[in-house]
């Protein structure tokens, strides 16, 4: 993804940009996410994303420029839906936004992932009976005597849609459910061609709030895996059956900055893992917001249900001030278990997310 400065002249000329690899004046179409507008400084911003491939200390150049039209691009990546009721697909799983009246807490439109089809000729639905899949960020103040959840919002009050061959992304701003001290931003972007979506949230604390629990990072399902594994550092994985977990994760927790984790059915070969993108706790000076026992928690639901949740305030009173902020970034990846090396997927990835290209936009002749 990049951003291109122009001025009005050069932004009025069309809207069909691609970019010509140099090496072999391959013409790749580009896909507009955003464009911004600012006549009275006579300059427009446009943001495009286009595939591109390169192998480690590989230096590619790619020219961008208007053409006269459109070029056909093939893409596996559609939407279908209005508003905050989307079904988005690609090759390698189908993510159901949709509200539900199976119950009360999938009936908000609130635009959060209900449940997940695992494609690859493996075609098994992740869902949590009574909830939204993704359920997290979360928190709990004082004055309320139960959590409330991202899915309890209903039409956040900012709403933007960016619909194309290469990537569709919801941004969702509003007041969280309940607690108006905490402005909630989040969006999802899911992508042609690629096993993962990721998630961006952000919340700040806008005025000082007294809460009990804060959580992000959750995803909560019906007895569907058999195993959690996650990176404890760079070399090091652990691996667990469920009714192996508690006595070895309550001695040594899962740290908020493990690399990644995942549950996975080991008879059946599926998986469904979170890499961690960013984890930042600055405040607006740059200090770290306040947080109580931070960890990674693995926990069990009703019905036999599994569910992960990274705690930045656990079950207990933290007084947090206006300027505290929590933001993160997740890729959620499907994917299956290597019979040789389990990992080999989500490792693979996992390297590539975290270490991603370095960009340089330079201007033209």
């Amino acid at each position: 993804e990049i951003t291109l400065p122009m001025t009005m002249e050069e932004f009025s000329i069309g809207e069909n940009f691609i970019a010509e690899r140099e090496k072999d004046k391959q013409n790749i179409p580009c896909q507009i996410i955003e464009k911004q507008v600012f006549k009275s400084q006579d300059i427009a911003h446009v943001r495009l994303i286009f595939p591109v491939s390169s192998a480690a200390d590989e230096k590619s150049i790619y020219v961008i420029r208007q053409a006269e039209k459109e070029l056909p691009v093939k893409s596996q990546l559609s939407k279908s839906g209005n508003g905050f009721d989307l079904i988005i697909e690609n090759s390698f799983y189908k993510a159901n936004l949709t509200k539900s009246t199976q119950s009360e807490a999938k009936s908000h439109e609130s635009g959060q992932l209900r449940e997940l089809l695992i494609k690859s000729g493996m075609d098994v639905l992740l869902l949590r009976t009574e909830n939204r899949m993704h359920w997290a960020p979360n928190f709990q103040n004082m004055q309320v005597e139960y959590y409330k959840t991202i899915a309890g919002w209903d039409n956040p009050a900012n709403y933007e849609v960016s619909d194309g061959p290469y990537l569709v992304r919801t941004i969702r701003e509003d007041r969280a459910p309940e607690h108006e001290e905490i402005l909630l931003s989040a969006n999802y972007s899911f992508y042609d061609g690629l096993p993962y979506f990721r998630f961006y949230s952000s919340m700040t604390i806008e005025q000082d709030i007294v809460l009990k629990l804060l959580r992000n990072d959750e995803m909560t399902m019906d007895s569907l895996f058999t195993h959690v594994a996650y990176q404890k550092n760079p070399g090091t994985i652990v691996d667990l059956a469920f009714n192996e977990r508690h006595q070895f994760l309550e001695s040594e927790p899962i740290s908020n900055e493990a690399g990644w984790l995942c549950f996975y059915n080991e008879q059946k070969g599926y998986a469904f893992g979170s890499i961690r993108i960013k984890y930042d706790i600055s405040n607006n000076q740059g200090l770290p917001s306040p947080t109580y026992l931070p960890h990674t928690k693995i926990s069990d639901g009703a019905g036999g249900g599994k569910y992960w949740n990274r705690r930045l305030i656990h079950d207990h009173p933290v007084y947090v001030p206006a300027g505290s902020r929590y933001v993160e970034e997740n890729a959620y990846i499907v994917f299956k278990i290597n019979p040789n090396k389990k990992f080999n997927e989500i490792e693979k990835w996992a390297n590539l997310i975290q270490h991603p290209l370095e960009i340089h936009v330079y201007p033209g002749n």
